[in-house]
């Protein structure tokens, strides 16, 4: 008797059939498909997901291709999965490494959306040329959304080209639990005045729209984009509530439902206390109080003297006690100032919270936060990565690296030419070090110049810049929208990571996730892995997530039914000798599978 583990296996096993001479297998997303990547004998993709979670991969098509295109169906079950979507992966040309661990060359980065997910229009993602012995990448993404039946999910990713079409098997295990639709770490990532009329080429009066759909777009990927305000119209509450309400109290349009602003900063003179009550007063009245922030110096004594952090500190605890002041500084350096005690949201940089042995402050540093977190309950402790994540020299010496060129790898990055894993590791790290937000400078300063040509800036690729300027000149369709990196996902993924292990935690098995957390990543210098060691620690968190409910993995194994697969005869990589459009029925595979164990395959 074959078992129904044995018969899916064996239909995954049947490679994809082509009629167009080129390669199609499949990558996982936590990885960079460079143009030179070699075709590999994966042909087909298994993912597993919580519900309310994203998860994707990648489908490569190696040339030559013509006219590549490619469509998704719904994946079947316990139930059916409709939230799937495809997209183009674009190219950019790094011209000067961001580091000693990165590289000049074409990376993948910007995701051109088939149908986009901001207002679901059709876009030009496809199709799109495939040179001879080239690599491209289609992005595959799934959404499980809330409430659904855990268990094994099927459907199929179909490739096609002038020539013909290939066909990649698809299964998704969907976890029994559920992530919250609004992250459980708080985040502040930029997006200032004046960037989007610059990347989109519009009128600052259509800017707050255009702003709006970036802020749910981030809400889609678990940050905030808090400073969404930033547009001009400083204090004009009618103006707020028109264009952002929705994004904070919950309401606005988003794959996520019900997803909200963990922060919103406050945009005004920072000196008045008036401005900071009438901000307090409209905050408060809406219950939105618990999200207002002041960021009230960012690095001292880089953009405001220590001497004026304490009268910026006053002006918002004048207007309202509860008004939280964030100050990106270090403990050592706010106590020898005498500031610590204005300060609500401290936020060091990565790199000393846990300084590698070489740096200026070796070891963890963790336990020098805690005076500052007893002080009072409304105390945080946040985390940032800055140009320390990548050099910020400039110029980095291939051939004879300085001290200060090797101790720039291995951080958390969220650069272009940084691995997926490493734009990925930020929030297993906030989660070992106990912080409860992120903060990153911005997300769309390239938009100062063409961003699909050129993010080179402060000595990295991708520096303060986490989307694309989607212009319907670029994309298609007829409306203004971001359009997402790679690195942006990663982020996302690194939120959904924070939250299987914050879960795993507040289930009583805190040091079980921190073990796991840090056999991954031994310390935040240290976060060059392989994506598989990532994936296994994340299975190995659902696991213990499902064990603690008294569950297990859901498998494949006990499900009922088997999915059914046409395939196209001929072409490279056929294994299964069916003819042209045959459907792989049960008893079909049945015979198969017997036939292949005569034949010791």
């Amino acid at each position: 008797m074959i078992s129904r583990r044995a018969l899916f296996a064996a239909a995954l096993s049947i490679a994809p059939v082509f009629a167009f001479a080129a390669d199609v297998w499949v990558a996982p997303a936590t990885e960079k498909i460079r143009p030179d990547a070699q075709p590999r004998p994966s042909t087909e993709a298994r993912i597993a997901a919580a519900r309310n979670e994203f998860e994707a991969f990648q489908v490569v098509v190696t040339g030559p291709a013509h006219g590549v295109s490619a469509r998704a169906t719904s994946l079947d079950g316990p139930g059916k999965i409709d939230d799937v979507k495809l997209y183009r992966e674009d190219t950019i040309d790094v011209q000067t490494p961001s580091a000693l661990d990165g590289a000049t060359g074409r990376w993948p980065d910007a995701l051109v959306p088939d149908v986009d997910d901001v207002v679901g229009e059709q876009r030009n993602a496809f199709p799109f040329d495939v040179a001879a012995g080239e690599s491209r990448a289609i992005w595959v993404e799934v959404r499980v959304p809330p409430g659904s039946q855990p268990g094994s999910y099927f459907g199929k990713v179909t490739v096609t080209s002038d020539a013909g079409e290939a066909q990649i098997p698809v299964m998704l295990t969907a976890w029994d639990f559920e992530l919250p639709s609004t992250a459980s770490l708080k985040t502040h990532f930029g997006l200032s005045y004046g960037l989007i009329p610059g990347g989109h080429g519009v009128s600052p009066e259509d800017d707050a729209a255009i702003r709006a759909r970036y802020a749910a777009l981030g809400l889609d990927h678990r940050i905030s984009l808090s400073g969404v305000a930033d547009d001009g119209h400083n204090g004009d509450f009618d103006h707020f509530d028109q264009y952002y309400a929705a994004l904070v109290d919950g309401t606005a349009q988003t794959r996520l439902p019900g997803a909200r602003l963990t922060t919103v900063k406050y945009v005004g003179n920072q000196t008045s206390v008036d401005e900071h009550r009438r901000w307090a007063d409209h905050f408060r009245a809406k219950g939105w109080m618990d999200r207002l922030f002041d960021y009230t110096c960012d690095e001292p004594p880089l953009t405001c003297s220590w001497e004026e952090l304490p009268t910026r500190a006053k002006a918002a605890h004048d207007a309202d006690p509860e008004f939280k002041t964030l100050v990106t500084t270090q403990i050592w350096d706010a106590d020898a100032h005498g500031v610590s005690s204005d300060i609500d949201i401290m936020v060091p940089v990565i790199n000393w919270m846990d300084d590698k042995p070489t740096g200026e402050h070796p070891g963890d540093n963790r336990s020098k936060y805690d005076g500052f977190l007893s002080q009072s309950k409304a105390k945080e402790l946040w985390l940032y990565q800055s140009c320390m994540s990548h050099g910020c020299g400039g110029t980095v010496n291939m051939g004879s690296p300085s001290e200060w060129d090797q101790y720039t790898t291995g951080w958390p990055s969220y650069m272009i030419d940084a691995s997926a894993v490493r734009n990925r590791a930020m929030e297993w790290i906030s989660f070992l070090e106990g912080a409860t937000g992120e903060l990153y400078w911005e997300t769309a300063f390239a938009f100062t110049h063409d961003a699909w040509s050129n993010q080179w800036d402060f000595s990295g690729n991708g520096d303060g810049t986490l989307f694309y300027p989607g212009r319907p000149d670029r994309i298609g369709g007829s409306t203004q929208i971001p359009v997402a990196s790679i690195r942006l996902k990663m982020i996302r993924e690194g939120m959904e990571d924070y939250e299987y292990l914050k879960l795993l935690a507040d289930s009583g098995r805190g040091d079980a996730a921190r073990q796991i957390a840090r056999d991954l990543f031994p310390s935040a210098g240290q976060t060059e892995v392989d994506p598989q060691r990532l994936m296994a620690a994340r299975e190995a968190l659902a696991a213990q997530i499902l064990s603690v409910q008294g569950k297990q993995l859901a498998s494949v194994a006990g499900v009922p039914g088997m999915p059914q697969f046409p395939l196209v005869k001929g072409g490279c990589g056929s294994s299964g000798g069916f003819g042209a459009g045959a459907l792989l029925s049960l008893p079909s595979l049945v015979a198969w599978a017997r036939r292949r164990r005569r034949r010791g395959k």
